[in-house]
Formats: structure tokens, C-alpha cells, sequence
């Protein structure tokens, strides 16, 4: 039976994603640390952005501790873990904690298609990655890369995963615009007009440059 939650310390699409990722993980038999799930959001969000998408967690990345991070995923572990949808586990070699998926959960959002997309592509590719791994990854992104130059606490400006305009497309296209203008043809009445201010500014130039020279002829 899914179980209603209502979070109260992130919004119902960060509740909606974080869900999904560990259910996707469950499937794929990976385990999931509090750092992994982080990470996993942050790169799906990039993914989702790079196509041209909007974020699909809703999440506020921050440069935090271990790279992008935001601290209302804590209070979200805790309500969850409390609403009986999620088990902590410790985790035997670093110290931290294992998160399993045990219960299914209806949080008040639904994850479109395309988001769920986004999702499995993600935890499917790096899932299996250590925790230190996806940090190190994190870390090389343009996001990260910008917040490192601005200082630790800074909100990353993940529109800096866009996709930048294909110069070299753009100038084929300006060229073909430019090959399609009909041909441009010469005005005579143009250098007829530079032709006669040459002329009438030959006399002072002359007078000018007698001056200059200091010759009162």
C-alpha cells in the first residue's frame, strides 16, 4: 500500500525525485549513501538542462561540503525515513549511512515521463559509481567550476550547463542568407561625389600644409 507523506522541509518534487533515484537503485541492485543521492539529483538535473529541459528536482544546489548540496535533503532523509519509506542503514566503511528504499510512497507530485527518463538514464550510468567518484565528477562541472572561483556557501548557476550556439553553424547560415540577397550593384553617383569634396578640399588642404611647413608663398 503506498503511503501518503507530506514533507514538510523540501518540496514535493525534490521528495518525488529523491524517491524515484532510490528506487531505480533498488532495481538496479546499486546502494545508495546520502552523498551518491545528492550527486545522482545534481547530475540529472544537469542532464536535464543540457537538453534544453527544466531541473527535475526543484533542488537549490549549493557548493556545500563534498561539492553541490542543499540541506534540506537531510530534513527530507529524516521525514521519510520517520514516514517508514526509507531505511538507514550504517555504512561499514566510511562512517556513513546506506539509504534503502522500503516502502512506496505518494508524496503529493508525479514525475513525468521525460523526468523519469532523465532519472534512469542517470542512475543507470553512474549508480554503480563510489561516492568519492561522483564528488570528483561533480567537481568538473561548469557549475562547480564557476562556485569554486566565487567561494563555498555559493548558489550554483546551473544554466552554465546550457548548450552554447554552434558558431560554425551560425556562420553557414549567415553565409547562405547572404549568397541568397540578390546581387548588389555599384552607385556611379557615389565616387562622382567623392570626386567633386576631393576637389573642393584640395585648396585648404594645400594652405594648410604650407603653413605647416612655414612656407608663406
Amino acid at each position: 500500500m503506498t503511503k501518503p507523506v507530506h514533507p514538510k522541509n523540501a518540496s514535493a518534487r525534490t521528495a518525488a525525485a529523491y524517491l524515484a533515484v532510490l528506487g531505480l537503485a533498488r532495481t538496479l541492485g546499486y546502494v545508495i549513501t546520502r552523498l551518491k543521492i545528492a550527486k545522482l539529483l545534481y547530475l540529472a538535473d544537469l542532464r536535464a538542462i543540457e537538453a534544453g529541459d527544466d531541473p527535475v528536482s526543484g533542488i537549490q544546489w549549493k557548493w556545500l561540503n563534498y561539492g553541490p548540496y542543499n540541506n534540506s535533503l537531510l530534513f527530507l532523509e529524516d521525514e521519510l525515513v520517520e514516514a517508514g519509506v526509507v531505511r538507514r542503514e550504517p555504512e561499514p566503511y566510511y562512517g556513513g549511512q546506506w539509504l534503502r528504499l522500503i516502502d512506496e510512497a505518494s508524496v503529493g507530485y508525479d514525475m513525468e515521463p521525460e523526468e523519469m527518463a532523465v532519472l534512469s538514464s542517470v542512475v543507470a550510468e553512474f549508480g554503480d559509481l563510489l561516492a568519492t567518484s561522483l564528488k570528483d565528477l561533480s567537481y568538473q562541472t561548469a557549475p562547480m567550476r564557476d562556485a569554486q572561483g566565487r567561494g563555498r556557501g555559493t548558489t550554483l548557476d546551473l544554466s552554465l550547463a546550457r548548450p552554447r550556439p554552434r558558431l560554425t553553424g551560425l556562420a553557414a547560415r549567415m553565409q547562405g542568407i547572404i549568397n541568397r540577397l540578390p546581387e548588389q550593384e555599384n552607385d556611379p553617383g557615389v565616387f562622382e561625389d567623392m570626386i567633386i569634396e576631393s576637389a573642393a578640399l584640395a585648396a585648404p588642404r594645400r594652405h594648410a600644409t604650407r603653413e605647416l611647413l612655414g612656407d608663406d608663398e
